[in-house]
């Protein structure tokens, strides 16, 4: 290999590695950035967990208080107790029971005839419902140090329809918007027994 054709190698070289930082540093490691640890639910969700729920209305006005998840092995009706906890006073016991379990479908018992289907994503545990004029989005995640709950507060009435119009050859749909009225948001970390 001559002088020349070396440095043209080398030169090469740099060029592909310049390339190659480019791309790394247009397409971010998703792994990096997500969770890495898929929980299995509800076993590996066993446990309390304590934090603050945050609530926040659409007149930003917030308040805070303490709450408490906590999730036990099932009981012999074959519920997991799933008992939420609201400052010192409002404890709410509930019963986990797996309907679908291969399809990530299991149902939150009230016992008192209410019963809130969700559904298992990745580390997610989604419900949704609607009560008394309001429909709700609850999102609990499993991470690392805990779980982070997440409640979306929307009436159900609808704010505004827009769509529905023919635009060429295309049929538009008509698209519901709805005004949400609360977010409540808590952080929950593990409590060591």
């Amino acid at each position: 290999m001559n002088k020349t054709s070396f440095y043209s190698f080398i030169l090469l070289l740099f060029i592909i590695g310049c390339k190659s930082n480019k791309n790394q540093l247009l397409q971010p490691n998703l792994a990096s950035s997500t969770q890495e640890i898929n929980y299995n639910f509800p076993l590996d969700w066993i446990g309390t967990y304590q934090g603050d729920l945050i609530i926040t209305n659409r007149k930003s006005d917030t308040s805070k208080v303490q709450m408490t998840l906590s999730i036990d092995y099932p009981n012999p009706e074959g519920y997991y107790p799933w008992i939420l906890k609201y400052g010192e006073d409002d404890k709410r016991y509930y019963g986990l029971e797996a309907m679908n379990p291969e399809l990530g479908h299991y149902r939150i018992d009230e016992f008192n005839s209410i019963k809130l289907d969700g559904f298992v994503f990745g580390n997610h545990f989604i419900s949704r419902f609607d009560v008394m004029g309001s429909d709700l989005v609850v999102d609990y995640e499993r991470t690392i140090e805990g779980v982070n709950i997440s409640f979306y507060v929307s009436p159900t009435k609808i704010l505004n329809t827009t769509g529905g119009e023919i635009l060429g050859k295309d049929t538009i749909p008509n698209v519901n918007s709805y005004a949400p009225s609360a977010y409540q948001y808590a952080r929950l970390f593990k409590v060591e027994q």
